[in-house]
C-alpha cells in the first residue's frame, strides 16, 4: 500500500467515527489494534490503552453524549510510509447543551490496509471538564 492509501484509510476511519458508524469504523481496524490516549492512567477513564472492543465502546459513549454527531475536521497531514500523523479538531453539541470542541494530534500506523495503532494527544482538561465534571 502507498502512503496515500494509508491516508485514505485513516481519513475514512475518522469519517465513520464522525458519522457514529461503529461497525464500518471498526472494520478498518486490525484485530490487534491498540489506541493509546496520552495522559496519566486513572486520570481519565479513556487515558491509557484501548483494544478494538474498547474503541467500539468509546464510540458508543461519544454517540450517547453527542447524539447529533461529533464532527472531526483534519487540519494537517504528514504521511511517511505506514505512519500517518493528523492534526484534528472536534466539534459537537452535548446532550447537556455544552459544546465539546477539542484539538488533537494523532500518530497512526497502518499495515495491510488496516489501522494497527493510534497515539492520541489532546486537551485532557477539556475532556474532564465537559464529560466528567460539567459543573467546573
Amino acid at each position: 500500500m502507498t502512503s496515500q492509501d494509508n491516508k485514505k484509510i485513516v481519513d475514512e476511519f475518522f469519517k465513520r467515527f464522525s458519522a457514529s458508524d461503529t461497525p464500518a469504523a471498526l472494520a478498518l481496524l486490525h484485530e490487534g489494534v491498540s489506541w493509546r490516549v496520552m495522559g496519566s492512567e486513572g486520570g481519565l477513564p479513556m487515558s491509557g490503552e484501548m483494544d478494538k472492543k474498547a474503541i467500539g465502546d468509546l464510540m458508543d459513549v461519544v454517540r450517547t453524549a453527542i447524539p447529533g454527531g461529533l464532527a472531526l475536521t483534519p487540519s494537517g497531514w504528514t504521511i511517511e510510509g505506514d505512519r500517518v500523523a493528523v492534526e484534528m479538531e472536534s466539534y459537537g453539541k452535548m446532550v447537556n447543551g455544552n459544546i465539546y470542541n477539542n484539538h488533537y494530534h494523532f500518530l497512526i500506523t497502518v499495515s495491510g490496509g488496516r489501522i494497527t495503532s493510534f497515539r492520541e494527544y489532546m486537551d485532557t482538561y477539556h475532556v474532564k471538564k465537559l464529560f466528567l465534571d460539567p459543573e467546573m
